[in-house]
């Protein structure tokens, strides 16, 4: 009787797994190397939108938001499949730190972050079929007093296209202290989460 069930167990998901491709709905290299080591096939397919935030709501509200935003319309695309959007923000102080738009920005944000503790949010959006999960989630990093470290980094341009003008998953690493939460988070895709969800409903 055991053999039988997960027999039909082993079918069902090998039926979800033809039936469903998985779309990541980001340009971001860093979120596609993430699922990449996952070892999970799926293809990308990013929406382009304004990312204005509404301010009536509370900031977690506002990112989440951000990212169904960007997963809704992969999902009229592909509304048999599986969307995965997110968005990461660095929050000092309650203040939001975005991309750096040269290297003049760069160096003032990374002073700023410098001997002290900020946040970062990834907020997640998943579409499966119909079914919609969202959430963020939250980890904080410390950084050592890292001035004089500053100038070799922005001559790097490692801190191009990121969130608080820098990624742990390079060079910054350096910069760390301490963290408090899930690293991937901070990289760009909080892993675990989504893969609990893809696990749960017989995705992967």
């Amino acid at each position: 009787m055991f053999q039988e069930k997960h027999y039909y167990q082993n079918q069902l998901k090998r039926k979800n797994l033809l039936m469903n491709k998985i779309v990541l709905a980001s340009s971001s290299p860093r979120r596609k190397t993430l699922l990449e080591r996952e070892g999970i096939d799926f293809i990308i397919d990013a929406s382009f939108i304004d990312e204005i935030l509404d301010d009536s709501l509370t900031l977690e509200e506002r990112l989440i938001k951000l990212a169904v935003d960007k997963a809704t319309p992969i999902h009229y695309k592909y509304p048999a499949d599986t969307v995965i959007a997110a968005d990461t923000t660095v929050c000092l102080d309650d203040e939001i730190i975005g991309k750096a738009a040269d290297a003049d920005e760069a160096f003032k944000i990374l002073t700023k972050l410098s001997d002290r503790t900020h946040i970062v949010y990834t907020a997640v959006c998943i579409y499966i079929e119909d079914v919609q999960y969202a959430f963020i989630d939250k980890t904080e990093v410390t950084f050592k007093n890292i001035t004089n470290l500053i100038p070799n980094y922005i001559k790097s341009n490692c801190w191009v296209g990121k969130a608080g003008a820098y990624g742990i998953q390079d060079k910054a690493d350096i910069f760390l202290k301490e963290i408090r939460g899930d690293k991937d988070n901070v990289i760009g895709l909080p892993v675990y989460r989504v893969m609990k969800i893809l696990k749960e409903n017989n995705i992967i």
